[in-house]
Parts: structure tokens; sequence; C-alpha cells
């Protein structure tokens, strides 16, 4: 970046009433570079030549000191790490100017460059081990939850009475703005400048319209040089846009105008979104360069692909945390997970972080430290997809919306993503086989387990969530050996004693998944916890060759006892939190409000291992309904759901039956009790059976006759008996919750 400084007049207001900016020529290509004040009688020229050689410029302006001023410059080659800004191409991929691959790992901290200076260096010292390469934040301060502070800067002059003059920027701060781009810069990151945003006790979002248009051109002539530099025109743009029932300070015609003078007054055409909350902008218009997105919905990538035909980004897609707002408590093996959906639907995915701190010092916003799991498997993707997979850009998409996600270069690489407790069949196509590694995105692991002859595989996950990886054996390579491991049992009750066996050549190493290993061909294992473990054996042949073969051992408990005891006077386990305005009755009895806020009770934000890998169980309580009017689903009993792939959720209809789903939300199961066992006002003691191993009638519904009280006894009928084959509960399921909320749905 090229920069100077000339002398100009300081008197009046030169914001307003200075127009400067510089034609810069070289052979037939021209560019049009806007100048700005620095204050004082400082006036700036920041230029990013696009090519090197010799670059002549004349300058124009309303005051004779700044017109016709005539210069030259020299741009050469640039360094070794400078790949010029990132830029779409090949429709749907990134990449730098100089045709360098760039794949997007971004990560958000709106307000860092808010906080004290400490902080920030901190950041930055985060950021640089960090696998992030693009960083979203604010140029104005957030105020939020979590983000209360004032900055000691702000980007337009505080007058003594608090307010702001904005017609008069503030150079130091933008001195300090620009520092920080540079920082990134050096760290090889993006800077993802959000230009606006709805959080706001300063009044920066409610400017006029003349304020606004001439701050964008200010951002544009003092930032556009930064080649790190990309245009995000808002954070949940909608939140702060007029709409029907809402106020609001922007029109939705102000975005189009905001991007119509980025791309007509941005010489370098830097990359351009704008991020949604609800109502998402219509990214196909031709002034926005990527789909930047606010969604979880990670099954629509491909969708939203081929919707807008520009890279898309999944810019939020919830953070890492432990904040009670639905936004903000992603496990972080969820959060890992959503970088391997996006990835495989042909899309970029970014990062954030939530977990309480004393002092409200979250990543997502204030930046600091990270504390959370997921940036180590995020590193250990990028570093996969840089290192042992093809370019990006060679790799399509070749799932679907419906939960299917497979990216491939047809004939020569695939990866399948296999969610854990399912099965995918999976066609390869040509006559020469294929290679197949086991990648665990959780444990960073890529395993050879064998070879895949073309035609349909069946791929399966037990207990966390895999990544099938095939790749075409090159002529001549040697092929894999089969490992098909076996064992004296698959299942039974703790303390389960179980001799492994493999009959593959070769030295055997084993991990039987509860954290000890072996060596040998016939080990022994003694499985002491109940649980579903995947057993693992890699075979290492002489001449190097290695392949993996697993086998799963379920491991049940060896007494009859209650997994969950809840909502009583005494024994609850395990430990529950009753997140207000949930109260309790005489006989420790839950009580849910009627109306909103509903509240709920869980076991905290980790899942109960037990819960998972079930194949039988029984569920029985007391149940008073107050209300019948239900949302999408019913009325939510408990829950361990997680999403739609493994647990179980129970809940109630209007008509007072009951629905029970396994793996699956209950929207549209035909799992249902007779209708009108409860009734409103009444408590009745129902049970429910479930067998996943009886292939018909098998979940049995169980009631007695309702009743004014609990306390009495009473008799249990069977109600009825249904047909329901979802199989064993997944291993990988949610947090338990009892009530109408719950971890997912928040």
């Amino acid at each position: 970046m090229w920069e100077a400084t000339f002398e100009g007049p300081a008197d009046g207001n030169p914001y307003l009433d200075v127009r400067f900016h510089a034609e810069f020529r070289s052979g037939e290509k021209r560019l049009v570079v806007p100048g700005f004040y620095d204050g004082g009688h400082r006036y700036k020229l920041r230029f990013s030549p696009p090519e090197e050689g010799r670059w002549e410029f004349t300058t124009s302006s309303n005051v004779p000191a700044l017109n016709g001023r005539r210069g030259a410059l020299i741009a050469t080659a640039p360094g070794a790490e400078n790949h010029g800004p990132v830029v779409p191409f090949n429709t749907y991929y990134l990449r730098y100017a100089d045709g360098t691959p760039y794949h997007q790992f971004g990560t958000t901290c709106y307000a860092w460059v808010h906080q004290p200076e400490e902080l920030q260096e901190q950041t930055l010292k985060t950021l640089a081990a960090s696998p992030f390469n693009k960083i979203r934040f604010c140029v104005f301060p957030k105020s939020y939850v979590y983000n209360e502070n004032d900055p000691e800067r702000y980007p337009f002059v505080q007058r003594d009475d608090g307010t702001f003059d904005f017609d008069r920027p503030d150079p130091v701060f933008w001195a300090h703005f620009e520092k920080r781009i540079l920082d990134l810069q050096r760290l090889g990151i993006q800077a993802d400048i959000i230009l606006w945003h709805p959080y706001d006790r300063w009044g920066f979002s409610r400017m006029s319209d003349e304020q606004d248009d001439r701050y964008l051109r200010y951002c544009i002539a003092r930032l556009a040089a930064f080649r790190n530099v990309w245009w995000s025109l808002a954070n949940e743009y909608d939140f702060m846009t007029e709409q029907p029932g809402r106020k609001g300070p922007k029109q939705f015609e102000d975005w189009d105008r905001f991007f119509q003078i980025l791309q007509n007054e941005d010489p370098y055409g830097r990359m351009r979104g704008i991020h949604n909350g609800r109502v998402w902008y219509d990214h196909t218009k031709p002034w926005v360069t990527h789909a930047s997105l606010q969604s979880s919905d990670m099954r629509g990538g491909i969708r939203y692909r081929e919707r807008y035909r520009k890279p898309v980004i999944y810019d939020e897609c919830r953070y890492e945390g432990n904040v009670p707002q639905g936004w903000g408590n992603l496990t972080p093996q969820e959060m890992t997970q959503r970088f391997w959906l996006g990835t495989l639907s042909g899309c970029y995915v970014g990062h954030g972080e939530t977990y309480l701190h004393p002092q409200d010092i979250l990543w997502w916003s204030k930046g600091g430290v990270l504390h959370g799991k997921s940036p180590a498997r995020i590193a250990w993707l990028k570093r996969f997809m840089a290192e042992e997979a093809p370019p990006f850009h060679e790799l399509k998409p070749l799932g679907d919306d419906q939960g299917r996600f497979i990216l491939g270069k047809p004939g020569e690489f695939y990866l399948v993503y296999c969610f854990a407790g399912q099965s995918i069949d999976f066609e390869l196509p040509g006559k020469v086989p294929y290679k197949r590694d086991v990648i665990d995105p959780w444990a960073m692991t890529r395993l050879p387990e064998g070879t895949s002859m073309p035609g349909r595989v069946h791929l399966t996950a037990s207990t966390t969530d895999l990544v099938y990886c095939f790749e075409k054996y090159s002529p001549g390579e040697r092929m894999r050996p089969t490992v098909q491991p076996t064992a004296t049992a698959t299942e039974g009750l703790a303390p389960l004693v179980v001799q492994f066996t493999c009959r593959t050549a070769g030295t055997k190493h084993w991990d039987f998944g509860d954290g000890i290993v072996a060596e040998g061909e016939n080990p022994t294992h003694t499985f002491t916890r109940p649980g579903a473990y995947e057993v693992v054996v890699v075979v290492t042949q002489d001449d190097g060759t290695q392949a993996s073969g697993r086998i799963t051992v379920a491991v049940d408990t060896p007494e009859l006892r209650p997994l969950i005891v809840a909502a009583c006077s005494a024994g609850e386990t395990p430990p529950l939190h009753i997140q207000s305005p949930v109260s309790r009755g005489p006989n420790g009895e839950f009580v849910f409000p009627v109306e909103p806020p509903f509240g709920w009770v869980d076991s905290g934000n980790e899942r109960i291992v037990e819960l998972g890998g079930l194949r039988s169980f029984t569920i029985a309580g007391w149940l008073k309904p107050e209300s019948f009017s239900v949302g999408s689903g019913g009325n939510r009993i408990i829950f361990w759901l997680n999403h739609d792939r493994a647990g179980v959720d129970l809940v109630y209809l209007a008509d007072g039956r009951l629905r029970l789903a396994v793996n699956e939300w209950p929207d549209r199961v035909q799992n249902d009790s007779s209708p009108g066992k409860l009734i409103r006002g009444r408590w009745t003691f129902f049970a429910l059976t479930y067998d996943a191993g009886k292939a018909t009638d098998n979940v049995a519904w169980y009631f007695s006759d309702p009743v004014a009280s609990p306390e009495v006894p009473v008799e249990v009928h069977l109600d009825r008996r249904t047909t329901y084959p979802r199989g064993a509960v997944g291993t990988d399921v949610g947090p338990l919750a009892i009530g109408n909320f719950n971890r997912t749905l928040r």
C-alpha cells in the first residue's frame, strides 16, 4: 500500500466541505482513488496498486492547494507473504488475487477493537496461534448482553455533553483501527469489517442518510487500500430495518444504496456481503460478492450455493459456549460438526465462542483467550483440506439438502459424512478400486481402513460421527489388506469380559474405546462401565501397509436401577438445575408456567452417556396438564434428543395423547397412545416401554385413570401397543431437559 500526505485547509469542516481524489494511471488502466481528511492540515491518499509498474497520478479537489497535484510511484513485485486480496472465482470459491488458494476458516470478535489495549494484544496473540484466517468485527462499539463497557475511542468526535458529532470523524480512533487491520494483515488474517449494526446506545445506527453515505465513503477512502479488508454492510441488517410491526432507522432500500456506493466507488472491488437476522438479503444482486449467512441449517448449504451461485459463508451458525441464549451454547462437538458439514457442502464456515466469564470477556465479542475445544479440531480440518485433499475448488458437493453430506472429485476422491448411530449407502463409480480411510473429526484421526470396490458401499458410524474418505488407487499401488475383527461377545452386562481376534497378517494395535489400548492378535478386555464402545484394531504389515477394522460392544448396567429420577422430594439423579420461572410443588413436582416464558429443568450442557445406545427403556411418572395448547411437535415432557439424530423426545398433544420419538423429531411421528388419556387439571400416572429388539408391537402404553392427587393408590392398565422400529437410541445424544424448552430449541 502506498500513502501520501498533503497539506490543506483546516478551517470550517473539511469532512463536509473538501472534495479530494486522484486518478492513478498505468498504461491503459485508470483508477479513481478517493482521499480523506486526517485532522489538522493533513489530507491523505492511499493506493493499492493492482499491478506492478509505474503509476502516475493527478489530484482533483475543490480546494486549490489540493488540486492538480501530480506524482508517480513504482509498484514492485509483492513479497512472498503478499498474495493480494481475496477474490471470488469459479462461481462458488475463493482465492487470492495471485491464484494462491484461500480456504476461509473464520471467527467472530465483534467488539475486540473497542476493548482495553492489553486485551486487544491478547486477542492478537490468540489469533496468531489459531486456525482462523478471517475475523468479523465492528467499526462501531456494541451494546449487548456481556458487552456493556464503553470504549476509549469512538469513530466520531464526542461532545462535552456525551453526544456525538456525526459530521466530525475522530482521526485518533481511525488511526488505531487501521493499526489493528495491519496487525491482522501481518498474521495473514482477513478483516471482515462490519459497517453498521443494531446494538447501539450511542446513536451511530440512527445517522441521517447523508451522514450514512459520508461515513461509508470515508471508510472506503481510509480502508479500501488495505488488501485484507472485506466489507460487511451490517450484522443482522434486518433488525435495524423498518418492517411491518417493527420500527427501524433504516429502510431495505438503504442497503441497496450502500452496496451500490461500495460497488461504484471502492476502486479495488473488495469483498462485499451483508449478514442477516431473520430476513435474508437477496444475495443474487450483482453488487454482492458472497452470501454471508446466519443459519444453523447446514443441510441447506448445497441449496444456497445453487440459489445464489456465489461463495456461501456460514458466518454465524451459532457459537460454541455455555450461555443460556440459544445462539451461544453449541457443544464443541456440534461446532466441529458444523465446520465439516459446511465444508462437505462446498461452503465456508465461521466460528464463535461464548463461554461465560466472571468479567464478561467472551471471545465472540471482546476476544481475549479461546477456551473451547473446537478450534483444535477446526485446525485439523483446515490442515487436512490443504494437505490431504484435492484443491477445494476442484471438489463438488454431491449430497443433497436432506442430510447427505458428500464432497468429491468424481471418479477420484470422495468424503462422506456419517452421523453417529446412522448409516449411509453410497455409490462408487468406475472400475478401479478405492482406498478407504476413516476420519474421526473429534479425535482428529485418519485411519486406513481397507479397500472398497466400485459399486454400492454401506457405511456406518456407531458411537461417534465419522467421515469416510475414498481415494482411487494409483496404477500398480499395493492393495490394502482386509481387516475383520471378531469378538466373543458384542453385548452383555458389566463387567463384560470379551476376547477379540484378528486373523489379518501383521502387527496389531487395539483401542477398546474406553481409554485402554493393547497389542497382539487375541487380546482380552474387561468393560467395567455401561456404554457403547467402538473397538478399533489397526494392522501394520511388514511393508508398512496399514488397514483397520472396528466392532461395537454394547455394555448394559448389571442391576435394574433408574437412570433418571426427577420431580420428587428426594433421591433425584442426576443433579438437576431449575431454570426460572419453573417452581416446585409440595411433593417436589415441577410446576411449569402455562404462558411464556416457560422455563425448563436440565442436567447441564453435557450429555448423559448412559442415555445413549439404549435398546430398551421405560419412562414412567405422573402428569397434570393445565393447558392443551401446543406448538410444533407438541408439549415436551422429557427430552435428550441431539437435533434429529440421536436421543428421545416425549411430548403430549392437544387431544390428551402422548407421543414418543426416538432418534427423530416428533412432528410427523405416528407412535402415539390413545387420545384423551390426559385430562386438564387432573393427575394421571403413565408408563411406556420401548424395545428395539422387537420387530412389531415394540412400544407399550400404560395409564391410570385421572385422579385428584398423585398420593392416592391407582391401578395401571395397558392402553395399546404400537409398532415403531427406530432401533437403539443413538449414542450421540443431547443433554437432558424436562419441560417445554431444551438446549436444541433454545
